[in-house]
């Protein structure tokens, strides 16, 4: 009997050794775990940076164009189409703001001393106003027409033509020349866009005839049986010499 319980003594001895180093081992994992160092934070130095810099270029970008917004100016512009030849009204004028370092462009404040100037090429709504486009003086003189013509490049002089120009006028209906007006007077020239109906070039030309002569001219340039001849270099329309 006495064996028995020695040996019951020894398990019970043991069974708590067993637990005691589970407690012990529990603890230790527990304090370790406490211990661990918390994971350090990710810097991102470059991204930080990039912001910076977005905000300094956004800061400067609107400063640009606050700037710009200050040097606009306003500017003549037509309100709509006026012909050449034509005189410029009060109600031809508009004005917008630009920022341009043009110094052809007509300020607002010169409103007045634009208006009853002649349009030196034909003008489309729109269009800023700069000196080169007017003149003083009338081109049309008493009795005179203006004529609209396109003229495909082998019915003009090799050279073109340009405002001033004193030209004849050939017809050539039955295939010989034949002048029809002689010293008319070109307003304006500027090449036309897209060229002729066959895919050719042209230029777009204002002609100053006699009265009389403006239906036997336009009737030639709509069925493409005028040509132009230069005679001499002239003067443009509103120039000193002119």
């Amino acid at each position: 009997m006495a064996g028995t319980t020695q040996t019951t003594d020894a398990a019970n001895e043991r069974q708590r050794a067993r637990e005691q180093r589970g407690i012990r081992s529990n603890q230790r994992v527990r304090a370790d775990s406490a211990r661990l160092p918390s994971p350090p934070r990710q810097r991102r130095p470059a991204l930080a940076a990039l912001a910076v810099l977005l905000i300094v270029g956004g800061a400067a970008v609107a400063a640009l164009l606050a700037m710009r917004v200050d040097e606009r100016t306003p500017v003549l512009v037509l309100a709509g189409p006026v012909a050449a030849g034509e005189q410029i009204t009060s109600e031809d004028l508009e004005t917008t703001q630009v920022a341009s370092e043009l110094d052809s462009l007509i300020p607002e404040s010169q409103a007045d001393d634009v208006v009853g100037r002649y349009a030196r090429v034909a003008l489309v709504e729109g269009q800023l106003l700069d000196t080169t486009m007017l003149e003083t003086q009338a081109p049309l003189s008493e009795g005179q027409t203006a004529v609209g013509a396109f003229l495909a490049q082998s019915f003009l002089p090799a050279g073109g033509l340009q405002s001033g120009d004193i030209v004849d006028l050939v017809s050539i209906v039955t295939g010989e020349g034949k002048t029809v007006v002689e010293g008319a007077r070109v307003a304006s020239a500027k090449p036309a866009e897209g060229g002729d109906q066959a895919g050719g070039t042209g230029s777009l030309v204002t002609l100053l005839v006699d009265r009389g002569d403006a239906a036997t001219v336009g009737g030639l340039a709509a069925t493409n049986q005028l040509v132009v001849t230069l005679v001499e270099r002239g003067t443009p329309f509103g120039s000193e010499e002119d």
